[in-house]
């Protein structure tokens, strides 16, 4: 290994390693760290406050990491009335979720959260890391909750009530996003969800755009949709279901919208591109080319959970890899087909292998 990959892996292990620890680490000089530091800096391959490095394909995603309680019934759901379940228990949040979606498609990915001192969240971060995360970024807040969700699935796997305790973001404040700021600026792509407060939400979106950083939003809920700030230059692309696209765009969720027009009007908010996500519809692209709908592929579902993320997911990647937008949507419908057949939000077949074959197959038909 030479001097210079030497010390990228010493300050990806800890940006804000001394030239005196580099050098102590190495058996070199200080001033020959400080050369070496120069030289990578003008290279562009250090850039930031503290050496962060710049990667390709690095993410950071930020928001939710939950512990998620999934109830399946057996038969049709009975209100007010005791339903036989299957219960399953898994690592959640919108931000984690598409974080080890990611890293399971050979990205560099990291995820900045916060979680509390119990055994939740240490449960949700050592898996996480297990899976390709890095979490490194990521904080445990003493005294605090790890967030939990709990979802109740009808016999068919559509989601038929939901419960959220995600007051822990509430945690992610300005000030965090500022001490962060640094890891933020070197990704190649941010993607956030609407967990966090407004006032953090505003900032990301006015600091990204500010500073050229591309930045994709999930909306996550119509609720949470309502965080985001009116103008939304700084969002590169944003992911909204129908109910969210409806209210991004001021429209009445109880009327039948033109789909086209409601992708328009968000983009109006000053987001550069729009995927308006449709379930079994597929999905309608607006962007400074056009707007374009794409039909799904054709699926046996098995469980809807984790679909969407995996879509924006797929679209990362394919962004990450030089396609276009449009080009883009064939990898978020492919990976959106892979996870909608099993049961499992993140689905371990999602791999970069199998995105490819999908995507191979289908331009082949």
């Amino acid at each position: 290994m030479d001097r210079e990959q030497q010390i990228l892996a010493l300050i990806r292990q800890n940006p804000f390693i001394s030239q005196h620890e580099m050098a102590n680490a190495i058996g070199i000089s200080r001033s020959a760290i400080a050369g070496y530091i120069a030289s990578l800096m003008k290279k562009g391959v250090l850039r930031g406050r503290a050496y962060v490095t710049a990667d390709d394909n690095t993410v950071m995603c930020i928001g939710g990491a939950n512990l998620d309680n999934k109830a399946t019934s057996k038969q049709a759901i009975r209100l007010a009335s005791s339903n036989p379940v299957t219960v399953a228990e898994s690592c959640g949040g919108v931000a984690r979720n598409i974080a080890e979606t990611l890293a399971n498609l050979s990205c560099q990915t990291a995820l900045l959260t916060v979680v509390g001192d119990d055994k939740a969240g240490q449960w949700v971060l050592e898996e996480t890391k297990k899976r390709g995360v890095e979490v490194s970024q990521s904080i445990v807040l003493q005294g605090e909750k790890t967030g939990t969700y709990t979802a109740l699935l009808d016999a068919t796997g559509e989601m038929f009530l939901a419960f959220a305790n995600m007051e822990i973001y509430d945690k992610c404040s300005p000030a965090l996003l500022r001490e962060k700021w640094p890891h933020i600026a070197a990704s190649k792509l941010v993607i956030a969800d609407t967990n966090l407060p407004s006032d953090t939400l505003d900032e990301l979106v006015k600091r990204c755009g500010e500073e050229g950083v591309s930045l994709f939003i999930d909306p996550v809920s119509s609720e949470k949709a309502k965080k985001l700030p009116r103008h939304l230059q700084g969002v590169t692309a944003i992911f909204p279901n129908l109910e969210e696209a409806c209210q991004l765009a001021g429209v009445s969720i109880s009327t039948e919208p033109d789909i086209a027009k409601l992708a328009e009007a968000i983009r109006e908010r000053g987001v550069e591109h729009v995927f308006i996500t449709l379930g079994s519809r597929g999905v309608m692209y607006s962007g400074q080319t056009g707007s374009k709908h794409f039909a799904p592929i054709p699926t046996q579902v098995v469980e809807v959970t984790g679909a969407g993320d995996a879509f924006l997911a797929g679209i990362a990647y394919g962004v990450l890899h030089n396609q276009s937008y449009i080009e883009a949507c064939s990898y978020g419908l492919a990976a959106a087909h892979i996870t909608l057949q099993t049961a499992d939000s993140v689905a371990s077949e999602l791999n970069e292998e199998r995105l490819i074959q999908t995507i191979t197959t289908i331009k082949g038909d």
